[in-house]
């Protein structure tokens, strides 16, 4: 079995990566997962009781839904604009509700493509900490980005944001390899969840990624994803607004 944080060479990098979206995390403050979704599975594990109030956007990843019921959670859907949640229905939704966690997107949100604006991200911030939220910030697309954005991570300095990402969408989703960077006092508490779980990382897994993200190979292939990406785009936007439809 690989150690229950995962490969060290591999969280010493990936710290390295999040730097570059202002994200201060250590080492240590890093676990390596099997996937995205095994992320949002052990912080719900963590986080939620039976019961508890979790808020998503809508729309939000179809999935988010099916791994909330798996926990019992009640969720609550906060409409989603193209610079980030409804501020207004978020904070009543907070009220009424009392949710414990909130999962989203910042960077390229799943599935609108919208983009979190700066002025959002602070007024969600402000209302987490006067309600007590946790929040998941699920930061998968995050290579994908053409126009950068702003991370709840980074503005809140990984106090009550937690920071998730993987590279199965990057790569391969044969490539089981994901992470969590948390606030550190909940290291240990998530390590002894992992091993009750999962003993630990798939080693195979992080030592191909290291390898891509260490030769530079990674980087040209995400080059050229996102040049394709960026094609798909114009085309689909100039044929939807041939059609009468404005994307965002």
């Amino acid at each position: 079995y690989g150690t229950p944080l995962g490969l060290p060479a591999l969280r010493h990098l990936l710290a390295r990566r999040m730097a570059d979206h202002g994200i201060e995390a250590s080492p240590d403050q890093i676990m390596l997962t099997e996937s995205g979704t095994q992320a949002i599975d052990l912080l719900c594990r963590f986080l939620l009781e039976p019961g508890d109030t979790v808020l998503v956007d809508d729309p939000c990843y179809f999935n988010f839904h099916a791994l909330l019921r798996a926990h019992r959670a009640k969720v609550i859907s906060v409409p989603y604009t193209r610079s980030g949640p409804d501020i207004e229905l978020f904070a009543q939704a907070l009220n009424e509700h009392r949710p414990r966690l909130y999962i989203t997107n910042s960077a390229l949100h799943n599935p609108t493509g919208a983009i979190l604006s700066p002025v959002v991200a602070h007024r969600v911030l402000k209302l987490a900490d006067q309600s007590g939220l946790t929040i998941i910030e699920d930061d998968i697309f995050a290579d994908f980005e053409h126009t950068p954005a702003p991370r709840l991570a980074a503005f809140d300095g990984l106090s009550r944001v937690i920071n998730i990402g993987s590279f199965s969408k990057t790569l391969s989703a044969s490539v089981r390899c994901g992470f969590i960077a948390a606030p550190r006092d909940w290291m240990e508490g998530l390590t002894d969840l992992k091993i009750a779980t999962s003993f630990g990382s798939g080693r195979l897994a992080s030592e191909l990624v290291l390898t891509l993200l260490k030769d530079g190979l990674y980087r040209k292939h995400v080059d050229l994803l996102r040049a394709r990406l960026s094609r798909a785009m114009e085309e689909t936007s100039t044929r939807l607004r041939a059609i009468g439809i404005v994307p965002w």
